[in-house]
């Protein structure tokens, strides 16, 4: 299997999951109330809980952090690596980081009021700050021309960006590990970036190391 037939196929498993993460978020809070969401209704049973404005806020991220997910993928699908930028490519780029601008500042709000406590709330809030700092590091990169570490800080926006598909990817077995809720979602709120930028990291590595290795390959055969 060559390297491109690895990357289609990885292509096409990531775009089945958003795709399938993206359905179920168009459903559950589209179709039907946020209430009947399993998250929004464990956070129903506390009385301290204000479900107004809390739900609009809510929608806000939803929209916004779908966008970020669509958009990502489509920029990593149609400018695979190695291939110069468009205007076209530019300006998708701008909505995503503004779209993440947007759903990183509300999600800040919505921290403070997550579930599971102090730990799981500054989980997320650090999330939130990591994922406008590297995506806004990537746009400063891309402005000063250097693609490359433009490149490897979107690889890192994306991955954050993909946190909301991890999350509920590792919360069903995390509950079941843990058997409740609270430390299981506690666990999920770090654990959900820091799986996916560690795969961001291993990535850029290999994206870094191939090249010096053919590099001497080719000294060697001379």
């Amino acid at each position: 299997m060559n390297k491109w037939t690895k990357r289609i196929i990885t292509l096409l498993a990531v775009l089945s999951v958003v795709f399938i993460i993206v359905g179920y978020i168009i459903v559950q809070y589209g179709f039907f109330s946020a209430k009947q969401a399993a998250l929004v209704d464990f956070k129903l049973k506390s009385p301290d809980f204000h479900y107004k404005p809390w739900v609009y806020v809510l929608y806000i991220h939803i929209i916004t952090a779908s966008m970020a997910l669509a958009i990502g993928l489509y920029q990593m699908l149609r400018n695979p690596i190695g291939k110069q930028r468009t205007v076209w490519h530019k300006r998708v780029g701008k909505l995503y980081a503004y779209s993440i601008l947007i759903s990183g500042v509300v999600n800040m709000y919505l921290s403070a009021y997550a579930s599971g406590g102090w730990i799981a709330k500054l989980g997320f809030f650090t999330l939130d700050f990591l994922w406008i700092y590297t995506t806004f590091k990537s746009v400063s990169y891309a402005r000063k021309k250097l693609i490359e570490a433009h490149r490897n800080w979107m690889y890192r926006s994306y991955a954050l960006t993909f946190a909301g598909i991890t999350l509920r990817i590792v919360l069903g077995p995390l509950m079941m590990l843990f058997g409740e809720f609270t430390p299981a979602y506690q666990v999920t709120a770090w654990l959900s970036w820091g799986i996916n930028l560690i795969i961001a990291e291993w990535f850029i590595y290999r994206s870094r190391v191939k090249p010096s290795l053919t590099t001497q390959q080719k000294v060697s055969i001379q």
